[in-house]
C-alpha cells in the first residue's frame, strides 16, 4: 500500500484531478494523508475522498492534519500543491518598497520583492525537503503551481533537489491557461487550438499555435493582431524583442525583467479563486461525503468538483510513471534540462513538454527564438543562486543572484542591498537561516 501525502489537500486548482486519478481511475491500495492549513478543508477533503474510494472499490486509509511535519514519515510520495503567499509579509514588502521609491520592485517573482518571497517560501521548502531526505529519502516530491500563488516553481525545485537531494519535479498548467487566453483572444474554440508552451516557469513562451481544423499556423496572425492592439502593448513589446508570444493566463514575464514604459507599476495579485469558490467546494465535499458519488445529489456535487480547477495537471499520473506502472506525457514539466530547451545549462530546471516512463524523464525538444537563449540561461542561473541563498542562508549567494537578476537592471545594487537587508531584518522570524 503506497503512502501519499497531499500538502494542500484543499487546493482548488489541483485537488479534483488528484482525487479522480487516485480513487476513480487508478484505484490502487493507498494510504493518503490530507494536509491543509484549514482543518475543516482537510477533514472535508479526507471524507469526500473516502466516499469516492468506497463507491469505486478503492482500498484506502485516510488521515488529515494541519501539520505537514507529522505526515511525511515513510511516505512513498509527497504532492505539494499549496499556493504559498504570506499576505502579511507581502504587505510589509510593498510598504517598505513604496516608502523608498522602489515600488516597481514589489513583485512576487523577480527583483527585490521576488527575493523576499523566495526566501520566505524556500525556508519552508527547505524544512520539508530536509525532513523528506531523512524520513522518506526515496520518495519523489511533486510540486504543483497554479501561476496565481507565491511559489516560484523553478526555485522551489532547485532548492529541494539540488540543495537537499530530494528527487523533485514541478507541474504547471501554463499551456492549458494560455489556450484559454488565446482562444478568447482569437475568437476560437479551445479544442480547435493545438498549442505548446515552453521556457522557464513564469517565463514560458508559445512554441506552437495551430488551427486543428484548418491545419494552419496561427502564430503569425496572433503576433500581427497583438502588435496592432493597444491592449496588448506588453505582448507586442516582447514579440518585437524576442519574436515570441508570452505564455500564461496573463502576461507576467515582466516580473523577471527590467522595467519599461509599458510594464505595470507593480504586481497585482490575482488568485483566480474567490472565497465563494472555496465555500462552494466545501459544500460540494460535504454533499459528496453524505450522499456518495453514485446518488443524484452526490453525483452533482462530484461533477462540480471534478470540472473545476486545472484538468491538465495530474501529479498522480506522474507518480505512476515514475513507479513504472504507466507512461505519461506532461504538457508542462519542470525538470532538470536535458537539452530540450536550448540556452539553459544541463541540470537547471526548465519548463517543457516531457515524457515520463520506466527509463526516466525526457524533455521533448522545443524551438525558442535565439533571442531568448542567453536571457533564459541568465534567469536559470538566478534561480539556482536564489535557491542556494534561501536554503543555506548564504548572503554571498544572495548578492550573486542580485548582481545578475535582470529585474534589477538599472537599479543601484548597493542601495538595493541595503533596502533588502532592512526588509529581511523586519521579518527575520521567517528567515531563520539568515539569522
Amino acid at each position: 500500500m503506497k503512502k501519499i501525502v497531499i500538502a494542500g489537500a484543499g487546493a482548488y486548482h489541483f485537488a479534483p484531478a488528484i482525487f479522480e486519478d487516485l480513487f476513480v481511475s487508478w484505484r490502487a491500495p493507498v494510504e493518503v494523508w490530507m494536509v491543509d492549513s484549514d482543518i475543516e478543508m482537510a477533514e472535508l477533503s479526507a471524507r469526500g475522498a473516502q466516499a469516492l474510494a468506497r463507491a469505486f472499490g478503492c482500498e484506502a486509509r485516510f488521515y488529515y492534519t494541519t501539520q505537514l511535519s507529522k505526515a511525511t514519515f515513510s511516505a512513498d510520495a509527497v504532492i505539494f500543491c499549496a499556493d504559498f503567499l504570506d499576505e502579511e509579509g507581502w504587505k510589509k514588502d510593498v510598504e517598505i518598497l513604496e516608502e523608498v521609491g522602489l515600488y516597481k520592485q514589489a513583485r512576487l517573482r523577480g527583483g527585490v520583492g521576488g527575493a523576499m518571497q523566495t526566501m520566505r517560501v524556500l525556508d519552508f521548502m527547505t524544512d520539508l525537503a530536509t525532513q523528506m531526505s531523512e524520513e522518506c529519502p526515496d520518495a519523489p516530491l511533486i510540486i504543483c503551481d497554479s501561476g496565481f500563488g507565491g511559489v516560484q516553481l523553478a526555485r522551489a525545485c532547485e532548492c529541494a533537489q539540488r540543495m537537499c537531494g530530494v528527487r523533485t519535479l514541478g507541474l504547471s498548467g501554463v499551456t492549458e491557461q494560455t489556450r484559454k487566453r488565446l482562444a478568447l483572444y482569437l475568437d476560437m474554440k479551445e479544442e480547435d487550438l493545438d498549442i505548446e508552451c515552453a521556457g522557464l516557469n513564469n517565463f514560458s513562451w508559445v512554441t506552437r499555435l495551430r488551427d486543428r481544423k484548418k491545419d494552419t499556423d496561427l502564430i503569425p496572425r496572433c503576433m500581427k493582431e497583438m502588435q496592432e492592439d493597444s491592449r496588448e502593448a506588453l505582448s507586442s513589446q516582447y514579440i518585437d524583442w524576442y519574436g515570441a508570444i508570452p505564455a500564461g493566463e496573463r502576461v507576467m514575464q515582466y516580473e523577471l525583467l527590467g522595467d519599461t514604459e509599458v510594464s505595470p507599476k507593480k504586481t497585482v495579485l490575482l488568485s483566480g479563486v474567490g472565497l465563494a469558490d472555496y465555500e462552494l467546494r466545501k459544500r460540494n465535499l460535504a454533499m459528496l461525503t453524505v450522499h456518495g458519488p453514485l446518488s443524484p445529489e452526490g453525483a452533482k456535487a462530484w461533477g462540480q468538483i471534478r470540472t473545476s480547477g486545472l484538468s491538465s495537471v495530474r501529479p498522480v499520473e506522474v507518480l505512476r510513471a515514475l513507479w513504472g506502472e504507466k507512461d505519461c506525457r506532461v504538457d508542462n514539466l519542470n525538470m532538470p534540462c536535458d537539452g530540450a530547451v536550448e540556452g539553459v545549462a544541463p541540470g537547471r530546471f526548465v519548463e517543457c513538454p516531457a515524457v515520463i516512463g520506466k527509463d526516466g524523464v525526457h524533455g521533448i525538444a522545443v524551438e525558442l527564438p535565439v533571442e531568448l537563449h542567453d536571457l533564459m540561461g541568465q534567469l536559470s542561473l538566478c534561480n539556482v543562486l536564489y535557491a542556494e541563498a534561501a536554503s543555506t542562508g548564504s548572503r554571498a549567494a544572495l548578492r550573486e543572484a542580485m548582481e545578475i537578476d535582470p529585474a534589477l537592471a538599472g537599479v543601484d545594487l548597493l542601495y538595493t542591498e541595503g533596502v533588502l537587508s532592512d526588509m529581511m531584518e523586519a521579518q527575520k522570524e521567517k528567515l531563520k537561516r539568515f539569522f
